[in-house]
């Protein structure tokens, strides 16, 4: 029992790591994007009335993929947790990171809230306080997304979890994620010079999720060849 549960564990974890990244790649190519801050706020809301079911579906789907990031990251937290034994602590350090990573869902609240607003007839700049939560959330989410990732890194180097490529992967993508999560004090619409570092950790991230989900997913297969019956010859 408990082999199949481990099992089964890595391939939730697998399919969850990869529906992570669906979820967000389709938040990019399908949901429309409101116009940026430079854009007057009647034009804004004028493109929320437009769009609104989609922008609210849009929320649904950010809160998913939160969802699914949760799982994916306790899953290989898990994984740390198995392989460190009771002598190691970096798994709980990722799994501290993927449990904080939860405040992203504010942002989709946040954009959820403003789509309403303007639904219930509210114009002009009072709609200023609730425009641009999402973009702020989805910033400072490198913070956490960074703790997680440095647990996994080191703790897939002390364990041999991951490939080493990966475990330093890991690591080099959290100070990128920490350093520029600062670039929320930049440009309103371009970051500032950190602004471009942040797209960079964030796409790192992607296909270290996909890379490490394909890990996990090896795993669960070599698991059960190992626990797999030996047969007699006759």
């Amino acid at each position: 029992m408990p082999d199949t549960s481990e099992r089964t564990l890595d391939r939730v974890g697998a399919f969850a790591g990869v529906a992570a990244v669906v979820l967000l790649l389709a938040l990019f190519t399908v949901v429309p994007a409101l116009p940026g801050p430079d854009a007057g706020i009647d034009e804004i809301a004028a493109k929320a009335a437009t769009n609104d079911t989609t922008l609210l579906f849009g929320s649904y789907l950010g809160a998913l993929m939160a969802a699914a990031l949760l799982v994916f990251g306790s899953a290989l937290a898990a994984a740390l947790r198995r392989g460190e034994g009771s002598g190691g602590g970096w798994w709980l350090i990722a799994l501290a990171g993927i449990a904080a990573t939860s405040i992203g869902v504010a942002g989709n609240v946040m954009a959820a809230s403003f789509v309403r607003a303007v639904q219930h007839g509210v114009r002009g700049d009072a709609l200023w306080v609730g425009y641009g939560g999402e973009h702020a959330s989805s910033t400072l989410l490198a913070l956490p997304l960074a703790v997680f990732l440095l647990g996994a890194g080191l703790g897939a180097r002390a364990t041999g979890l991951l490939p080493r490529w990966l475990a330093w992967g890991a690591t080099a993508t959290a100070v990128i994620l920490a350093a520029s999560g600062a670039s929320i004090a930049g440009n309103e619409l371009e970051g500032g010079p950190l602004g471009s570092a942040l797209v960079l950790g964030y796409v790192a991230l992607l296909v270290w999720i996909v890379a490490v989900s394909v890990v996990l997913w090896r795993r669960s297969a070599a698991t059960s060849v190992r626990r797999e019956p030996a047969t007699t010859a006759v």
